[in-house]
């Protein structure tokens, strides 16, 4: 594995202390499948993919890699993305609509009051911060990819916002990816800083690429249940050193 920087403590956004912690020793419902819930949820979606919609044309999105999209049609995936934006997760939603894309969370963030509840209705299930909290999620994601449902990974951990860089991939999402016998399907989010006579505008007034990459699948199964550590970092590997040659031929091609 190639060594890669962390994310930088001052880059990570703090959370407000009014929390409401989740206390996972009490049955926690991580993910709602009932057609209910679905029914529930239905019109807010759809309000947030068409709020997208307008939010993709302020930010100039575009969207690269269509035909490695097609297994998505055909079984449940991990998707695997970089995090440099409040949007990012939101467009990969968006992208897939009406397919259901189900997004891991920190368990801080879900702990916000009005938040939590937001999250819950667009499909966001909190990743429990203590040891045991792998084992926690693992059967709520093999359902939901066992129903051609897709799961979406930020294996960085934290938002470094419109940061270009991979930092150190968590290893989460490739274990998920062996354990249920799942393609991990990876993306990257490019981002350009817009300018005006020659100077560079705001934060806010970037463009957005969507890039989707060939889907990596994990190595089978082992009988004795123990895990490919080897195989799984390099299965990490080969998805962290795509998006960093994703980003670096784009920055070159926007120089030349």
């Amino acid at each position: 594995m190639k060594e890669r920087p962390d994310v930088p403590e001052e880059a990570i956004i703090p959370v407000k202390n009014d929390t409401k912690t989740i206390d996972f020793t009490k049955p926690f419902r991580f993910i709602y499948f009932e057609w209910w819930f679905d029914l529930l949820v239905f019109p807010a979606f759809l309000l947030a993919v068409l709020l997208s919609a307008g939010a993709g044309l302020f930010f100039g999105l575009r969207l690269r890699g269509r035909r490695h999209m097609r297994i998505l049609r055909t079984q449940g995936c991990i998707l695997v993305s970089n995090h440099c934006h409040y949007f990012d997760t939101v467009f990969a939603s968006a992208r897939l609509f009406p397919r259901r894309l189900y997004i891991t969370v920190v368990q801080r963030n879900y702990e916000v009051p009005v938040v939590r509840t937001l999250l819950r209705i667009f499909r966001a299930l909190p990743i429990p911060g203590h040891p045991a909290g792998f084992r926690m999620i693992t059967e709520p994601i093999g359902e939901a990819l066992s129903r051609g449902r897709h799961v979406m990974f930020l294996p960085e951990g934290e938002l470094v916002f419109l940061s270009q860089t991979i930092h150190r991939f968590r290893p989460g999402a490739f274990y998920q990816a062996y354990l249920h016998q799942a393609p991990v399907l990876p993306m990257v989010y490019l981002i350009d800083r817009r300018s005006f006579r020659g100077r560079p505008l705001g934060p806010a007034w970037v463009k957005m690429t969507q890039v989707f990459g060939e889907p990596v699948h994990p190595p089978e199964r082992r009988g004795d249940g123990t895990f490919p550590k080897e195989a799984l970092d390099e299965m990490a590997e080969t998805v962290a050193s795509w998006m960093e040659r994703t980003i670096a031929e784009h920055q070159r091609a926007r120089a030349d």
